[in-house]
């Protein structure tokens, strides 16, 4: 796991780039952005009407998924 990986997974999943360790994604229910750091990153769950959400994640403890090699974002359960 790394930067660049999280960074694909952003995008792939409708996050627009604020600069390259930046992205953030609007929706009906609030807004989602992800901070990559030099060895994690740092997702800030903002609903609206409720306290905002931190999550923060070391690359090396997301798991890759078997088989196909891509690795899944147990953070998000919108």
């Amino acid at each position: 796991m790394n930067a660049d990986m999280i960074a694909a997974w952003a995008v792939e999943n409708g996050f627009l780039a604020i600069d390259s360790r930046n992205y953030r994604r609007h929706d009906n229910e609030g807004v989602i952005t992800i901070e990559i750091k030099r060895m994690s990153f740092l997702l800030i769950d903002e609903r609206q009407g409720l306290r905002p959400r931190l999550i923060s994640r070391l690359f090396k403890d997301i798991p890759l998924t078997s088989g196909s090699g891509r690795f899944q974002v147990p953070l998000l359960d919108r």
